[in-house]
């Protein structure tokens, strides 16, 4: 799709179709692998792309075409996919012919070794734009003339020409590992060389492939006979398949035993010879054959070559399915190899995997592996950094939101559709065990959250189970996305206010379901309680928010409602931070006025709360009759001046200047940013709520989009200005129900923070549907 990799019209009709295959494949690879394409930037990510010389340009030529050279040029095909992504390894094309992509497979492996690059998207493409190539393949001899490839039978008379793009992601496996990476095979050694002086220039050199496995071999102190199934260059002719089976028969065989034959089987037979991309159609049939635990029959294979002693050789060719050989102890292994006919032979050693804590398939489809499970800890960064660690057990979120985004809205329906048909994928079975299925739903969520790039035409999907996220989804593919104004049409990240609402506000039920579930929210409200302890003489802010009735009537005493108020304050915000939403802008009134404070860097976190417990003493000053007697852990106490012990607070307190713009209230109007709040700013605080007309025309002037309170109704959903400052009450919602908001709106949601204290993998979910568009050069007859 070049309008997804905004290539120019012009130029994307002059581009060579195997570098528009090569960079959607490689971008559906980096999905596959859990892998936010776009998180790539700047990194030391290297291309090896199996290439050779096209026939494009003769096309763009022949059509008068004057611009096909950056085009159709081999150092541009791989160039291209690292000036789209934005990597900074090397990019190298390499053309050996048949044996390119595995050849770069070999390159790129030993660039990781090295410690070159971090990554590295290794490929083959091959496409048949005219006929010349194909001509001059059967005037030699080289095309089967009954149209099938026939490997290893009496009847191979050729090859079939393919066309097709594969990619593979390579990194280090220790580092995989950590990363969650969903690991499809390791590759455990590899090699290369050269026939050097044969027979002739094109002529296969058995001497040479013994050599070039061998090597391979050897670099992973795996014995032969350890390797199970060999995929075969096999390129069905009666001189050069011969020499192959004798020479992989030659080493595969040394201390074989007779029942245990070395299978053997060639993709060409399927798919024709893909030519520069026939290494890596080969790599990737022998790891998805490993983990089905199945190999595919080789077709055409009736009569065997007659050419061969069949019954000396140690090799059985896959005429049928059969079971992968399964042994106890060791992983499936397979050898892959490639010959080009300039001379070069390729050859791979690739086992399957199992991690730690791998169960034999993957949880979202058999037969495909998921990533390890990762613990995802608790982001409390910004004005939360490093508190201490949550303890105890939180009840498991019931709501989750799977994030779809796309660069048209056509192609965010399309999105939406693939979801749908992913439910009803053969081997992901939704229907039983209830935990399980939450589970993988949560996976699902997981994965598209921090393994994909995400677009301006967004769509926030929120369910809680099967059916919920099967009407989200049909909603989406079915609406008039271009007509929802929900849907951002360019990602430029709105510019927003956090109001923090006074204590008046009823907040208990809602605190307490995110306090029993988010773990970010208990850590800040935990602090916040340790400096109330000390400063109330061991009265528990947690037993006064979330212990019920009793403690409901002491929430209506500002003593006890302005510091809980700052600590759910500073707690939502903490949260906020957590899915990576900071304000540009922050407001606030009472004890909402200091958690704003707070977040702009006025104070440290335990600070602020001591501002806010002698605050409420203040405030809530004892009549004559009151204190006469004082419950024990009261605010108020007995011949002590609250406003005495607020200056006292106040004066050990060291205040910053706000690191963002701080809009407080003077007399009940509201202030502006650049002042800093000091020990007289809170001495003197009046009661009053700043109306909402002053601080929107506050927010106005600081080119503010969106509004989020903080407090009023505990969990908010984010509104336009102008929509704030015409309401007269925010609808609540569920924590959740916001984030997909604020996504919808075009904030930049980092989507960890919604499984903080989880354990989740990375799994298989439907890759980009590219909108693709003509852009085909009018060739002359």
């Amino acid at each position: 799709d070049a309008a997804f990799f905004r290539i120019p019209p012009i130029e994307a009709r002059t581009m060579d179709p195997r570098q528009r295959l090569l960079l959607e494949t490689t971008w559906h690879a980096l999905e596959d692998a859990g892998v936010d394409p776009e998180q790539l930037k700047g990194s030391p990510t290297g291309v090896y792309a199996g290439v050779g010389n096209g026939d494009y340009r003769d096309l763009a030529v022949a059509g008068g075409e004057a611009h096909g050279y950056l085009g159709t040029t081999m150092s541009v095909t791989a160039g291209r996919i690292s000036f789209a992504l934005g990597l900074t390894g090397p990019a190298v094309p390499l053309d050996m012919a048949c044996a390119s992509s595995l050849v770069a497979v070999h390159q790129a492996v030993s660039a990781l070794r090295q410690g070159e690059v971090e990554m590295a998207l290794v490929s083959g493409v091959n496409a048949i734009l005219s006929p010349e190539i194909t001509t001059f393949m059967h005037d030699v001899g080289m095309l089967s003339t009954k149209g099938r490839c026939s490997t290893f039978d009496a009847a191979a008379d050729g090859f079939v020409r393919g066309e097709g793009c594969g990619v593979v992601v390579l990194k280090r496996l220790s580092e995989a590992i950590e990363d969650g990476d969903r690991i499809w095979a390791v590759i455990r050694g590899s090699a290369v060389n050269q026939n050097g002086a044969s027979a002739g220039l094109t002529v296969p050199n058995g001497p040479a492939q013994e050599r070039v496995i061998e090597d391979a071999l050897a670099s992973t102190g795996i014995s032969p006979a350890e390797v199970d199934y060999l995929e075969a260059h096999g390129a069905g002719s009666d001189l050069g398949d011969p020499i192959e089976l004798q020479a992989s028969a030659a080493v595969y065989g040394r201390g074989r035993d007779p029942e245990n034959p070395l299978l053997i089987g060639s993709v060409k037979t399927n798919i024709g010879h893909l030519e520069c991309a026939a290494g890596v159609a080969s790599l990737i049939k022998a790891v998805l054959a490993m983990n089905r635990g199945s190999i595919p029959r080789q077709l055409h294979f009736r009569d065997p070559n007659p050419h061969l002693d069949w019954d000396r050789l140690p090799v059985r060719v896959t005429s049928e399915p059969e079971n992968w050989p399964t042994h106890p102890g060791r992983p499936p292994r397979a050898g892959v190899s490639s010959f080009g006919i300039s001379g070069t032979n390729a050859h791979a050693v690739v086992e399957g995997f199992a991690g730690p804590d791998d169960s034999g398939s993957g949880p979202a489809a058999s037969h495909s592996p998921a990533g390890a499970a990762r613990n995802v800890a608790p982001t409390l960064s910004g004005r939360a950094a490093d508190p201490p660690s949550p303890g105890g057990d939180f009840d498991a979120r019931e709501t989750r939101v799977l994030p779809l985004s796309a660069k048209s809205p056509e192609a965010l329906r399309q999105l939406a559709e693939r979801y749908l048909a992913w439910l009803d994928r053969p081997g992901l079975d939704l229907s039983g065990n209830a935990a399980a299925t939450s589970s993988v739903l949560a996976d699902m969520a997981w994965t598209a959250g921090v393994g994909r790039s995400h677009f301006a035409h967004r769509a926030g999907v929120v369910f809680d189970g099967v059916e919920t996220l099967r009407e989200e989804l049909d909603a989406v593919a079915r609406m008039d996305v271009a007509g929802q104004p929900h849907f951002a049409e360019q990602v430029i990240a709105p510019k927003v206010a956090f109001v923090h609402a006074g204590e008046e506000s009823s907040w208990e039920a809602a605190a307490r379901d995110i306090q029993d579930r988010e773990p970010v929210v208990r850590a800040v409200i935990e602090r916040c309680d340790a400096v109330l302890r000390a400063e109330r003489h061991g009265a528990s802010l947690l037993d006064l928010m979330f212990d019920g009735t009793a403690a409901n009537r002491k929430l209506r005493d500002p003593a006890w409602a302005h510091p809980a108020g700052y600590a759910l304050g500073c707690a939502l915000a903490a949260l906020w931070a957590s899915v990576g939403l900071r304000p540009g802008v922050v407001a606030g009134d009472g004890g909402g006025e200091l958690a704003a404070a707070w977040a702009a860097g006025v104070f440290t976190l335990e600070d602020g709360m001591r501002v806010a417990a002698a605050q409420g003493a203040v405030t809530a000053r004892p009549s004559a009759r009151m204190a006469a007697a004082v419950p024990a852990g009261d605010a108020r106490v007995p011949g002590k001046d609250p406003r005495e012990d607020l200056e006292g607070t106040l004066a050990r307190i060291e205040f910053s200047p706000p690191t963002l713009p701080f809009i407080g209230r003077t007399s009940g109007q509201a202030g502006h940013a650049g002042q800093t709040p000091d020990a007289a700013y809170w001495l003197d605080r009046a009661p009053a709520s700043t109306p909402i007309r002053e601080w929107a025309a506050a927010f106005a002037k600081l080119d503010v989009d969106l509004v989020v309170e903080i407090g009023a109704r505990c969990v908010p959903v984010p509104v336009g200005l102008a929509d704030w400052a015409a309401a007269e009450e925010v609808p609540g919602h569920t924590f959740v129900h916001s984030v997909a908001r604020a996504y919808e709106a075009g904030l930049p949601v980092k989507f960890a923070g919604l499984f903080a204290g989880e354990s989740r993998r990375r799994i298989s979910l439907p890759g980009y549907p590219f909108q693709r568009r003509r852009h085909w050069i009018e060739a002359a007859r």
